[in-house]
């Protein structure tokens, strides 16, 4: 009885310690960013490369959570998603972020121009159309095509106009 007696003394004792109390808080603040960060938008092909924007998607997202997040693909990184030219690192992140909940999408019109059908591209990855900022009521149709958007407007605008040819998002 006595042994525990002073077991129970020592635990409040350090529970009333002020060190520990802080390491407490600090431990509680460097966790939270995290959680801040997951869900978003990430965009390849604009200045930033495929295996870039997909690392930092991925960081951001380390597992499957309640915040969906949405990778675009444009430019000559389209080509990247192709059976016949992807990586098996590619393929591997492809599917690692699909598993975490992301939509990974590739602009249909750069499938076009670079002469790419869509039956080429490897799994997990969809095809889609833009809306140049004008057109938002693109948003719409989008949606009806099966295209998962986030509910958040500026982030649905932001993936659309990545694909749209809208001179702000440089493509």
């Amino acid at each position: 009885m006595s042994l525990m007696f002073k077991v129970s003394r020592r635990a409040a004792r350090s529970a009333r310690h002020p060190l520990l109390r802080l390491l407490v808080v600090v431990g509680l603040a460097l966790a939270a960013p995290v959680a801040a960060f997951a869900g978003g938008v990430y965009v390849a092909g604009q200045g930033t490369s495929f295996g870039k924007v997909m690392g930092q998607a991925l960081s951001d997202n380390p597992k499957k959570s309640d915040q969906p997040f949405w990778i675009v693909v444009s430019g000559s990184d389209a080509a990247l998603l192709t059976r016949s030219r992807s990586s098996p690192d590619t393929r591997q992140m492809v599917k690692t972020a699909r598993d975490r909940g992301a939509e990974v999408y590739v602009c249909r019109s750069d499938l076009v121009s670079a002469g790419i059908r869509d039956d080429e591209l490897i799994d997990g990855v969809v095809p889609m159309y833009g809306y140049a900022q004008k057109d938002w009521s693109g948003l719409l149709p989008a949606r009806k095509d099966g295209i998962a958007l986030p509910a958040d407007m500026k982030q649905s605008q932001r993936i659309l106009s990545s694909c749209g040819g809208d001179p702000k998002s440089g493509t």
